[in-house]
């Protein structure tokens, strides 16, 4: 199993991996930094490199809480994303949240419809 690391983590800072044998990129934790734009240009970035290789993505975001900030930040990385169409591309977005976390419920589905991107919206139990 191979798994790179893109953003370790923290307690402010979303845990950001990518899983090469199963192609997932994983987004996970809490997303309330102060400056944004130090965890989501380089995922940004990370995601252009991946996708002039390769042409196809999953992504799976999972988060406890974000901050408003670092909302509008994935949100842009969200409709960037939604630029890499069918049938070129292969991207599939999974956004999850708690059975109890209607919030996170809610902001899962208002990205799916703002940022324009096929985006599958699952509760975990």
């Amino acid at each position: 199993m191979s798994i790179e690391i893109i953003q370790p983590g923290s307690s402010n800072i979303p845990r950001i991996t990518y899983d090469q044998d199963e192609d997932v990129l994983s987004i996970t934790g809490r997303s309330i930094a102060e400056r944004p734009e130090i965890i989501y240009t380089p995922l940004e970035e990370w995601i252009t490199a991946h996708l002039n290789r390769y042409t196809q993505l999953r992504v799976v975001i999972f988060l406890e809480y974000i901050n408003s900030g670092s909302s509008k930040a994935l949100r842009d990385v969200l409709r960037m994303l939604s630029g890499y169409r069918p049938p070129r591309y292969r991207i599939r977005i999974t956004w999850l949240y708690e059975e109890d976390d209607e919030a996170m419920h809610e902001l899962g589905e208002h990205y799916r419809d703002a940022a324009g991107v096929n985006m599958d919206v699952q509760m975990v139990l």
